[in-house]
């Protein structure tokens, strides 16, 4: 007997019955092609299908090879000689289904299929031939035969923007049927499966003239044409209800919604879904292996406190998808841009490239397409080649220098001075080879005192790929900053703000952010300025990159980290750091700007004999215990002292404390943790991990929780793997002593197959939305399944139609008068024909369909309900789905949610009705009511409406529809708006399916209506015969069940159920007989009874017997052995 044949080629989606497109890999096939006819003149006759072009995958057989297998390790289709497409749940479940059901696909079959002509086929005798042709067109490469495809489908279906991604075309030619060696006639046939990674669609055609099996050999075989996805969704052919001689002819049906003969188009999508797969592949395909800008891009701040200091980064609003975590990035048009993400306790999670501010919003997109939103774990590695990820391991701080008060200076170096000359002066000048800058400072002299404060700065920046940048604050009434960009006005708009909250204006090359009186200056995200207005005097602080080291001069001093030399004059001469308050004046004066600077010209002149004071001579006129809040602050006595106000002291006190704060906070960084970067562990087998950290008085905590581990807070990691959920493994180690913190998210893989030598830890796919991986599963020659755990069994592939399978064992023999294996069953006799032959009269009981059977006696045959279990529908027994009576009850639910992106009503419910029709269990029936409730704001210029939303659920009575309602439907629904939305946008006025909710909780889910099961109960009735009952399990529902069923008849009797109700047929046993309605009494037959007391008195009289003889003797024996007693003894 001939073995299955098979054909692999990659998988790809078939929106419905698979996933998501997947990356073909396998290359090409030539064909034969076939023509659809159309009965109207040629002219209006589809294009005949072209052969394969030099592009295109190929291969032929008629015996059938293996194609090579895929290396990234997904799935397979594949392709009988019976005329099935089939799309297993694993590599290794291999089966050939040789007899189609007769009754067609339905919506209980649990494998995919796409079947052009199901039927037992033979190619053992050498007969016949099967050709695949593949073609990929991903990119919008060109090909005849995909764009006449095209075509087709823009012409049968509403898909009028229709273009496939990938087509198979795979031809059965002359294909004999089971036994060649006996049958006559042959089938050539094409099916072309065709998808665009949203919307899919099946081809059939039939050659003309080429379906010649002859329906006379078919006696117990019923041609299937059609599809099923395996979970419910299911087309047959119209030909299915045809007579038995018009379905093996599909190629003289002519579909009247075709107007085309032997063309046969089904829709394989139950709906259009977004494919991310598809999406990434095709970004993929535009990026370089090594993106050529970035190259000299700068590390991500290893903390979100650390980086809330380094304003070459400013905080970026996320979407819904990643709540939990902030995002920072820093942008320069010469080195291009860093993004960096951190969780909610400021802990670095990753970084990674990006072109330029522009192009943010584009890159987060393919990150969620190739990371987020699907299941495969190599899409977004690839997505990593293309935008290396950057770690905070090079992270440098900037080094900054400020000015606050009467004028105190800080310097690059750490050096600090008092300088309070008036004019303008150079504050920074630095240059590398690629930019350089220009910081300068106005200072007037304060009022009612003998020093001076700054009341103006002034920036400049210029690059090789951004011109000249020029930023001036001037100081003005009640604290307040004017800004000019290139000596224009900034306005800061009320509805343009960050992430924070902030005012910000937006520009090439610049980034201005406004806190109240404080205005930030980011110069293409490499140097950053920061001015404050407290107390009417301008405060400042600069920030430098590491490039302008060993490059600065002016007030701010040599950045070398040698504060020695920070007090260096235009000549090159330098004074001692420890030179006297006088001596540093007449330094500080030698920067001072002769000409026009970058503020322009005074308005007024400046008093040519201006002499401060010093601190020394401040000290010898006052009493120190005036000055005794500035605790021993020299800059605050300084100022208090000088002016007399102790406002202006406190100022200076906290801009000093603010800037050290600031340089603390950049200069401190979190624990690291040390451990394995890969985690691998097998079903039920514990492991222990240690994790260390080279800080002290670090705690390890699990942010997430995760079934079946523990992490204790010295870091050692216990795993027990013994259930499959969604888990990111997610480490933190937290310092108590600076409240930094530091994570690590190992990659975490499972294996459940069978035997622990069945995994393959290369191959993964993700478990939901979490960072844990399942590894794929090697199955042996004798196991199968998604984790090898079922065992081949001969029962696990169908028998003959009416061959019972013995487990273990397989199939019986062939029904009378056929031969074969008990799976493949052909005539032993000449054909007969019954097509004179009709059913009598009322043949069938109860409803049955009575079809003259092809055996050669003709006999009539009854197609029963389920309920019965004879060949004539009168007997019952069978259990049965019960009918319903009235209207049931709907399940109702409240929802309440949130979303920002001001959508309709009928937006919200097209988009919550689509999400709910994709339960796990298909039960969603309409949304009553959609209604918004309230607005709230999230922050300036952003609002989350609220809505109202009843969702109603229909019951029904089999398959676990009524215990997932009662039980589950609360957390599924929490499940479906916890995942992205895969709608999509649709075309015209109609509503999209894809609003963007934020996360749900079980507290958004309110119960309004749910019935329980003795209500339900009262809706379902047993019609027919009398004695059956409603019995409920939570996995199939309420069913009819016979008493049959469930031992009625005791003691062996046989029960069969009739119109009236059961009845029981009683068996005699050798002594005893059962009897009773229900076969519940039991008697002892007469003649056995007879039989039992004759044996027993007969017993009796032998033993009576066998005891008088035994007396007799004993007298005897002691008579004789006895002697009398004489008086003398």
């Amino acid at each position: 007997m001939r073995p299955p044949h098979w054909r692999r080629v990659p998988w790809v989606l078939l929106s419905c019955l698979c996933s998501h497109l997947l990356w073909p890999v396998v290359q090409g096939a030539v064909t034969n092609t076939l023509r659809p006819r159309s009965p109207s003149p040629p002219s209006t006759s589809p294009p005949t299908l072209t052969t394969s072009t030099a592009s295109a995958s190929t291969g032929s057989s008629s015996t059938a090879p293996r194609l090579p297998t895929q290396p990234l390790g997904e799935p397979y289709t594949q392709f009988t000689d019976n005329g099935q497409i089939i799309f297993p749940e694993s590599d290794y479940h291999i089966f050939s289904y040789p007899n189609p059901p007769s009754r067609g696909f339905t919506r209980w079959d649990t494998v995919a299929m796409v079947a052009p002509f199901w039927d037992d086929a033979d190619f053992s005798n050498h007969r016949g031939a099967m050709f695949y042709q593949e073609y990929e067109t991903l990119y919008g490469e060109y090909n005849s035969l995909v764009r006449q495809v095209d075509t087709w489908i823009k012409q049968f279906t509403d898909s009028w923007d229709y273009n496939a991604k990938w087509t198979l075309k795979i031809t059965w030619v002359k294909v004999p049927a089971y036994p060649a060696q006996w049958t006559i006639g042959t089938n050539t046939y094409q099916a072309i499966l065709t998808t665009d990674g949203s919307r899919s669609y099946a081809l059939f055609l039939y050659q003309r003239g080429g379906m010649q099996w002859d329906v006379t050999q078919r006696r117990h075989s019923s041609v299937v044409m059609g599809f099923s996805s395996g979970d419910g969704y299911f087309e047959n052919s119209p030909l299915m209800s045809q007579p038995v001689w018009k379905k093996y002819r599909p190629d003289q049906f002519l579909d009247p919604k075709l107007g085309l003969q032997g063309l046969q188009v089904y829709r394989l999508h139950r709906e259009e879904r977004p494919n991310f797969r598809l999406m990434c592949l095709r970004w993929l395909n535009t990026q370089p292996q090594r993106p050529s800008w970035g190259w000299s891009h700068i590390s991500c701040p290893c903390s979100w406190q650390q980086g809330q200091w380094d304003l070459r980064f400013q905080p970026i609003r996320t979407g819904w998808w990643d709540s939990n975590s902030r995002k920072l990035c820093s942008f320069s048009s010469w080195r291009g841009g860093v993004c960096c993400r951190y969780g909610p306790w400021g802990e670095f999670r990753e970084g990674w490239s990006v072109q330029s501010h522009w192009h943010f919003d584009q890159e987060l997109e393919p990150q969620n397409w190739c990371c987020r939103w699907n299941d495969k774990p190599f899409l977004c590695d690839l997505y990593w080649q293309r935008r290396p990820r950057i770690s905070c391991a090079g992270y440098r701080p900037p080094r900054p220098a400020w000015t606050f008060g009467d004028p105190h200076i800080v310097t690059f170096d750490d050096a600090s001075y008092t300088f309070n000359g008036l004019g303008d002066f150079l504050l920074a000048r630095a240059s590398d080879e690629n930019s350089s800058f220009l910081l300068q400072g106005r200072t007037a002299q304060t009022p009612t005192a003998n020093a001076t404060n700054f009341i103006a700065f002034a920036a400049q920046y210029n690059s090789s790929t951004v011109g000249p940048i020029t930023v001036q604050w001037l100081l003005e009434f009640n604290n307040t900053i004017r800004v000019l960009h290139n000596h224009h006005d900034v306005t800061f708009e009320t509805n343009h703000v960050d992430a924070e909250g902030l005012q910000i204006f937006n520009t090439t090359g610049l980034l201005l952010t406004r806190n109240g009186s404080q205005i930030s200056a980011s110069f293409d995200g490499t140097v950053t300025i920061t001015v404050i207005a407290l107390s009417n005097i301008l405060h400042a602080s600069s920030n430098l990159p590491e490039e302008y080291q060993n490059r600065t001069e002016g007030l701010l001093g040599v950045w070398n980290n040698n504060p020695e030399d920070d007090f260096r004059m235009p000549n090159g001469s330098t004074i001692p750091r420890n030179s006297s308050e006088e001596t540093l004046y007449h330094y500080g004066m030698t920067w001072q700007i002769n000409g026009t600077g970058l503020l322009g010209n005074r308005t007024g002149s400046l008093p040519s004999n201006f002499t401060p004071v010093f601190l020394s001579q401040l000290t010898m006129r006052n009493n120190n215990s005036l000055v005794a809040e500035c605790n021993e602050d020299k800059p605050c006595t300084y100022d208090f002292l000088v002016t007399g106000n102790i406002d202006l002291g406190r100022h200076t006190r906290m801009a000093s404390e603010q800037y050290q704060r600031m340089n603390t906070s950049l200069n401190q960084n979190p624990p690291s943790i040390s451990g394995p970067s890969v985690v691998e562990a097998y079903k039920g087998k514990p492991i222990k991990i240690q994790f260390s950290s080279n800080s002290e008085n670090i705690t390890f905590t699990l942010r997430d929780h995760c079934n079946d581990s523990k992490l204790f807070e010295n870091g050692t990691f216990l795993w027990k793997p013994t259930s499959l959920g969604p888990c990111t493994l997610d480490i933190l180690a937290r310092d108590s002593r600076t409240g930094l913190s530091s994570a690590l998210q190992p990659k975490a893989v499972v294996c459940f197959c069978k035997a622990n030598s069945q995994c393959f830890f290369n191959q993964t796919k993700r478990v939901g939305n979490s960072s844990l991986e399942v590894a794929s599963c090697k199955c042996d020659e004798d196991s199968f399944g998604l984790y090898c755990e079922r065992t081949m069994d001969p029962c696990d592939q169908q028998c003959f139609p009416n061959v019972r399978c013995i487990p273990r064992k397989g199939c019986e023999a062939c029904p009378p008068n056929m031969t074969g294996d008990g799976r493949h069953c052909a005539a032993l006799e000449d054909l007969f024909h019954c097509v004179n032959h009709s059913c009598p009269v009322n043949y069938c009981y109860n409803q049955g369909h009575c079809y003259i059977s092809q055996t050669p006696d003709c006999q009539p045959t009854c197609t029963c309900p389920p309920a019965f279990t004879d060949t004539r529908c009168f007997l019952a027994g069978n259990n049965f789905t019960p009918a319903i009576y009235g209207d049931l009850p709907l399940r109702v639910i409240h929802l309440t949610l949130k979303e920002g992106e001001n959508a309709s009503v009928a937006d919200v419910n097209a988009s919550v009705a689509y999400r709910l029709e994709t339960l796990e269990v298909r039960t969603f029936l309409r949304n009553s009511q959609v209604q918004p409730i309230f607005q709230s704001t999230l922050t300036p210029g952003h609002t989350i409406q609220h809505w109202l939303v009843t969702s109603e659920f229909q019951y029904r009575p089999r398959g676990p529809i009524i215990h997932f309602l009662n039980n589950q439907l609360r957390e599924a629904i929490v499940e479906a708006f916890l995942q992205a939305p895969r709608g999509r946008q649709k075309r015209n006025v109609e509503p999209k399916n894809n609003v963007y909710f934020y996360p749900i909780s079980k507290g958004d889910v309110h119960d309004r209506m749910a019935v329980n099961l003795s209500t339900l109960e009262t809706y379902f009735k047993c019609d027919g015969y009398k004695g059956y009952r409603l019995a409920y399990d939570p996995q199939s529902g309420f069913t009819c069940v016979s008493p049959c069923s469930e031992n009625y008849c005791h003691h062996g009797g046989q029960c069969q159920h009739l119109p009236d109700g059961p009845r029981c047929s009683c068996l005699s046993f050798a002594i005893y007989t059962s009897w009773g309605e229900r076969c519940e009494r039991l008697s002892v037959k007469l003649g056995a009874f007879l039989g039992i007391l004759f044996g027993a008195l007969g017993a009796l009289l032998l033993l009576g017997i066998a005891v008088f003889v035994s007396l007799r003797v004993c007298g005897r024996f002691r008579a004789k052995n006895s002697y009398p007693l004489s008086p003398e003894s």
